[in-house]
């Protein structure tokens, strides 16, 4: 069997291996792009998305969800988010 030429010119170093990982999500970016904000197949987003009440519902509801832990103060979710 033949050696493969292109495989004999490039060889495993960094570069390459950087170039592939950055054309690699450029294409998967674009795919994702494509297919779920395009949406050339139809449909369109959900009003769990697009509703402004649906999240200030959904907020509310988890900030009052009982949470265990310190014995005079519940536990957040994301406390780096809801600190004060």
């Amino acid at each position: 069997m033949a050696p493969n030429p292109i495989a004999a010119r490039v060889k495993p170093t960094g570069k390459p291996i950087a170039v592939a990982i950055v054309v690699a999500m450029t294409l998967a970016g674009c795919c994702t792009k494509f297919i779920s904000l395009d949406m050339p197949f139809g449909g369109a987003l959900p009003g769990t998305i697009t509703d402004p009440e649906w999240a200030k519902a959904t907020k509310e509801r988890m900030l009052a969800w009982p949470r265990e832990g310190a014995p005079d103060r519940p536990i957040m979710l994301n406390p780096m988010k809801h600190m004060k």
